[in-house]
């Protein structure tokens, strides 16, 4: 799926072995004593998703005291490489900062997108690093935006 691009009907999602999977107690450690915490532009069903699903993972994000944010994989409403909007449509989800919002409720206290939504604290900023220079300045925003809202 991933290397034919997002082509193909998606017909389920199957995390195999995530049930009996545990984070260790240093994930545990760390997510309960970061200063913030920066969710990447991933996809949000099979990227991120599969990590959330391990047992434990979201109730730590929710429980941290540490702001959590999310950087948007969408830049100016395209994916710049393989199929999260496939993916975004197969759960239903919008392909837009409403739908990471959603597919991150619970765990996300802001969201680093170049568009907004109502349902959570946004920076609205450039997200595209085509570069060195633009994954350093998205970066440093992330952290700030994380700091302020912590």
């Amino acid at each position: 799926m991933i290397r034919a691009g997002g082509r193909g009907p998606i017909e389920d999602v199957d995390l195999r072995g995530v049930r009996s999977a545990a984070p260790t107690d240093e994930v545990l450690g760390a997510i309960a004593g970061a200063g913030a915490i920066v969710i990447g532009p991933s996809n949000p069903i099979v990227s991120i998703g599969p990590i959330l699903a391990v047992p434990g993972i979201r109730e730590a994000l929710s429980a941290t005291a540490a702001p959590v944010v999310a950087v948007s994989p969408f830049v100016h409403g395209a994916v710049l490489k393989g199929p999260t909007k496939e993916f975004m449509a197969f759960t239903r989800v919008p392909s837009d900062a409403d739908g990471i919002a959603t597919a991150y409720e619970g765990v996300i206290d802001g969201l680093i997108a170049d568009e907004r939504t109502e349902r959570i604290p946004v920076l609205e900023t450039d997200v595209l690093m085509a570069d060195a220079a633009g994954r350093r300045r998205v970066a440093e925003q992330a952290l700030n935006f994380a700091r302020a809202l912590g």
